[in-house]
C-alpha cells in the first residue's frame, strides 16, 4: 500500500493582511467578540453561525438591496432561521428586494466608497482579429436600450428570454436587460448542435430569442443561419428573434423573413424598437431574493439536460463572496475566464461586474493567432490581473511544451 505523502506547498501569500479575507475577518473579530487565527477559524464560524455569516458578507461586500416595499437599504437583520434544516429549501432574506442587473450594473466595494466611473472600462472583449472596448457609461446605455426593447416586445417578469450566442458583449447587454426586467436568461453557444440546443430550449418555451448571425472560429466563420431556422419552427411560443450581427462579413437582412418564428417577429438588433435612456440607479424593478435569475442545464449524459433554476440573490451573493473574499477582485482588475455562455463560469465570470471589475471576453479558438501561447500573449496585452480556464486547456498547453514564463512573456500579475 502506497503510503500518503505531505503535499507541496505551491504558493503562499506575501501579506495576507492586504486582503479582503483579513479585512473581513478582522470585522467578524470585532463585531462578535471572537478569535479568529487562521481561514480555518473564520471557516468553521462560517458555517456555525450561518446567518451571521451571510449577514456579514451582505455588507461586507455591499449588495444593493431594499427592506420589501421601501427606499430603506436592507440592513439583512433577517436571513434565515439558524436552526431551519437546509431541506426543503429555506427562505433566505425574508422581507427583503433586490434587482439582479442593477447590482452588476452599479458596483459596490469595500475598497471603493465612490463606486467605478462612467468613463472606466468595464468590458474587453476580445476576438481571433479584434478588441472592443466598453465603458461603465456605454454598458448602462446600451443595457437600457435594450430594457426598453424588451419592454417593446412585452417581455414580462419571469418569461424566458435565451440567446443563442457567442461569449461578447452584446450577450452580457441582453442578460442584464432581461434580469433588470424580472426576466429569467438563459443561453447556449452558436458552435452547439441543434438537437442539444432544442433539448434545453423546447423546455423552457422562451419568448424571445437572441442570436448570432455567424462565429469566428479557428479562423474560419461559421454561419448560424440554417441551425436558427431549425431551432426557431420548434418554440411554438417564440414571439421575437433578435439578431445580433457579430461578424459583418455576414449579410442576415434578406435572410430575416426565412428565421421568422410562426406567431412572431425576426429583426436584427440595430433594427430593434428601442430608446436610448439608461436605467437611472434608483428605477430598477425589485424582487425578492428568490426570484429567478438564470436557468442553466445538467450535462445530458443520464437523458435530456435537466434545468436548474439560479436564483437572482442566491448567485449574486455567492459570486461576490468568491470574488471579493476568495479571489481579493477589486476595482479596476482585469478579470479573464475561458468560457463559452453555455458554461456556469460564464456566469460566475459577468458576476465581477457587481465587484467593479473589467471583464475580458474571448469569443475564438484559444489557440489562434498564435498558437498555444494566444491566451497567455493576450494576458500580457490586456494586463489581466486573474484568469480562469479548464483542466482540459492546461493539459494542452504541458502537452505542447508550452511554459510562458520560459518563452520571453512577462505575464500580468
Amino acid at each position: 500500500m502506497t503510503e500518503a505523502t505531505e503535499p507541496v506547498e505551491l504558493w503562499r501569500h506575501p501579506s495576507p493582511e492586504t486582503t479582503q479575507m483579513w479585512f473581513f475577518k478582522e470585522r467578524v473579530e470585532k463585531k462578535y467578540g471572537v478569535v479568529l487565527k487562521d481561514y480555518r477559524d473564520l471557516y468553521n464560524w462560517s458555517i456555525e453561525n450561518i446567518a451571521d455569516f451571510w449577514r456579514e458578507t451582505c455588507l461586507f461586500t455591499g449588495v444593493h438591496a431594499k427592506k420589501a416595499g421601501t427606499s430603506v437599504d436592507a440592513s439583512f437583520d433577517q436571513i434565515l432561521d439558524q436552526d431551519a434544516p437546509m431541506f426543503p429549501r429555506p427562505d433566505f432574506f425574508p422581507g427583503t428586494e433586490l434587482n439582479f442587473a442593477q447590482n452588476l450594473l452599479y458596483p459596490r466595494h469595500p475598497q471603493s466608497k465612490e463606486g467605478v466611473q462612467d468613463q472606466d472600462i468595464a468590458i474587453i472583449a476580445a476576438t481571433e482579429t479584434s478588441r472592443s472596448e466598453v465603458t461603465w457609461a456605454e454598458l448602462r446605455k446600451r443595457v437600457g436600450e435594450c430594457y426598453n426593447a424588451l419592454q417593446h416586445q412585452g417581455v414580462k417578469p419571469l418569461d424566458r428570454v435565451a440567446g443563442f450566442v457567442g461569449n461578447h458583449t452584446n450577450a452580457i447587454v441582453a442578460m442584464l436587460a432581461a434580469t433588470a426586467l424580472g426576466a429569467i436568461w438563459t443561453a447556449v453557444s452558436p458552435d452547439t448542435g441543434v438537437g442539444a440546443v432544442l433539448d434545453r430550449l423546447v423546455q423552457i418555451e422562451p419568448v424571445v430569442l437572441f442570436a448570432d448571425n455567424a462565429s469566428l472560429y479557428n479562423g474560419k466563420v461559421h454561419e448560424t443561419s440554417a441551425k436558427i431556422r431549425e431551432i426557431v419552427a420548434s418554440l411554438p411560443k417564440l414571439q421575437a428573434l433578435v439578431v445580433f450581427e457579430e461578424v459583418s462579413a455576414v449579410k442576415m437582412q434578406e435572410n430575416l423573413a426565412g428565421l421568422k418564428p410562426p406567431t412572431g417577429a425576426s429583426y436584427t438588433y440595430r433594427e430593434s424598437p428601442k430608446s436610448e435612456n439608461p436605467i437611472a440607479q434608483n428605477k430598477f424593478t425589485l424582487f425578492p431574493p428568490s426570484h429567478p435569475a438564470y436557468i442553466l442545464y445538467s450535462s445530458g449524459t443520464t437523458g435530456k439536460p435537466k434545468c436548474i433554476v439560479h436564483s437572482a440573490a442566491g448567485t449574486l451573493i455567492q459570486h461576490k463572496k468568491e470574488h471579493i473574499l476568495h479571489c481579493d477582485i477589486r476595482p479596476g482588475d482585469r478579470l479573464f475566464y475561458f468560457t463559452t455562455t453555455t458554461w456556469m463560469m460564464w456566469h460566475w465570470l459577468i458576476s465581477a461586474l457587481a465587484s467593479g471589475a473589467t471583464l475580458i471576453l474571448y469569443d475564438g479558438s484559444p489557440f489562434v493567432p498564435h498558437g498555444p501561447l494566444t491566451m497567455p500573449k493576450l494576458i500580457d496585452e490586456l494586463h489581466i490581473t486573474q484568469f480562469g480556464t479548464s483542466a482540459k486547456y492546461l493539459s494542452v498547453l504541458e502537452q505542447k511544451s508550452c511554459f510562458p514564463k520560459t518563452q520571453t512573456l512577462t505575464l500580468s500579475s
